[in-house]
């Protein structure tokens, strides 16, 4: 988490209302006048609950920041040790100040969330994580992890970009000479690829800050180099558009990012994890999960319009039955010379059915059906395939390349205008921080 730039004073110089001062004070001496009536474990309790940092006259308790070590460790396959509590926890509590920040802007600006946006955000993370819907609460039971504290981090992210849409999306026009400039680029790219990538964002604010934060990226890629999962860190430290996606970036190819991004990207292998990338605005931790050319994906990027004939097989049906109906299939496989005898070759079968089975792309047809249509002739029956029903006959009818495979106009203009929201979103944000008056405790 990159460390925020921000006002540190004491509470008699800050000019801090009443009500703030005297509950500092109260903090202060409260535990004093409770020492000599509370046991061991409950002072360790009462500490927990003491202030971590005050936010503009708001209080993070060190409750809440023990609740965030907690979500994050149980969501990111940490070691749970007090050494990686220890380290996790200034990060943490600086993720804890931005969200304070951001939520006290979303309320001068009236920004409101509502059960369904929360519910959406739920519905999300389960999907994320494979379950049913409604599954999230035995899933947080499950892991120990505080659904408060998950909550807390999701309304600071709902509204912050409620508010970041509202404020500053009118700002963002992509004219169509930034378009035809990234196509161009892309069109000279002969040959040219695209990685499938998730980053980790982690920015620069001012430049006192620049070893600080390479310090904090190196130590959050040493993490995830002993395991740590990438979307869970992604979700709480990355400062980046995709932060709430856990990271995820999608499919890219050279010259849709920087040119430093472009540079490190082509270096990775699928898998493998960058270093630290001082590119515009902070350092990045890019994931390479897959690779691959345009031009190696046209034959799979196909659609088959597809006939069928299905020789039924008598039930209970016998390693002789089959066998029997694909010697049928055969021996009429040849009578056959285009699609429009299908219909005829199922009449002359007994207990045959044929199938005008419409258009469908190859990657949404099961494994076995590829293997038998992706080099089949058209006006050719397949070889037999067997399934529940007896013996399956494909004819390829005809054969079309799925156009679009790279960025189109819409989509190169939806990936500038995303990047150029998140740097008018960050300058915001330091903007709040740096007018902010926090002190850590």
């Amino acid at each position: 988490m990159v460390p925020p730039t921000m006002k540190l004073t004491h509470a008699r110089q800050s000019g801090f209302s009443y009500k703030r001062s005297l509950l500092v004070r109260l903090s202060l001496i409260m535990p004093l006048l409770l020492v000599p009536v509370l046991t061991t474990g409950t002072v360790r309790a009462q500490d927990v609950q003491r202030i971590a940092a005050i936010v503009n006259d708001e209080v993070i308790s060190r409750y809440d920041v023990e609740q965030r070590v907690g979500l994050v460790i149980a969501t990111s396959r940490l070691a749970d040790t007090p050494k990686m509590r220890r380290r996790l926890r200034g990060r943490i509590l600086r993720s804890l100040i931005d969200e304070s920040l951001q939520l006290q802007a979303a309320r001068r600006h009236s920004i409101r969330i509502g059960k369904s946006d929360m519910a959406q955000a739920y519905r999300y993370i389960e999907l994320q994580n494979k379950l049913p819907a409604g599954g999230l609460e035995q899933y947080l039971a499950a892991r120990r992890i505080s659904k408060p504290a998950l909550e807390t981090q999701l309304r600071a992210e709902i509204t912050w970009s409620k508010l970041v849409r509202r404020r500053l999306g009118r700002n963002v026009q992509i004219g169509d000479e930034e378009v035809d400039e990234v196509l161009a680029r892309l069109e000279a790219n002969a040959g040219r690829s695209e990685q499938q990538i998730s980053e980790i964002f982690l920015p620069v604010d001012t430049p006192e800050q620049e070893e600080e934060v390479r310090r904090a990226s190196v130590d959050l890629l040493r993490q995830l180099r002993e395991g740590a999962a990438f979307t869970a860190m992604a979700r709480q430290f990355s400062r980046g558009a995709t932060a709430a996606q856990g990271g995820a970036v999608g499919w890219v190819q050279p010259g849709q990012l920087t040119a430093d991004l472009d540079q490190a990207i082509a270096k990775l292998k699928s898998g493998a994890l960058s270093e630290p990338i001082r590119g515009v605005g902070g350092y990045y931790i890019i994931q390479l999960h897959e690779r691959r050319k345009i031009a190696a994906t046209a034959k799979a990027s196909m659609k088959l319009r597809l006939k069928q004939i299905i020789l039924a097989v008598a039930k209970p049906a016998g390693e002789a039955e089959f066998k029997a109906g694909e010697e049928l299939a055969r021996t009429v496989a040849d009578s056959a010379k285009s699609c429009d005898d299908v219909a005829a070759v199922a009449k002359e079968l007994p207990a045959a059915t044929a199938n005008d089975l419409g258009t469908i792309a190859m990657p949404d047809l099961p494994k076995n059906i590829v293997a038998a249509v992706k080099d089949l002739a058209i006006g050719r029956f397949s070889a037999p395939i067997r399934n529940k029903s007896g013996v399956m006959m494909l004819m390829v009818c005809d054969r079309q390349a799925i156009q679009g495979k790279g960025p189109n106009r819409e989509s190169v203009s939806d990936n500038l205008a995303r990047r150029r929201l998140t740097m008018l979103a960050q300058r915001y944000l330091r903007d709040l921080r740096r007018s902010a008056v926090v002190e850590l405790r």
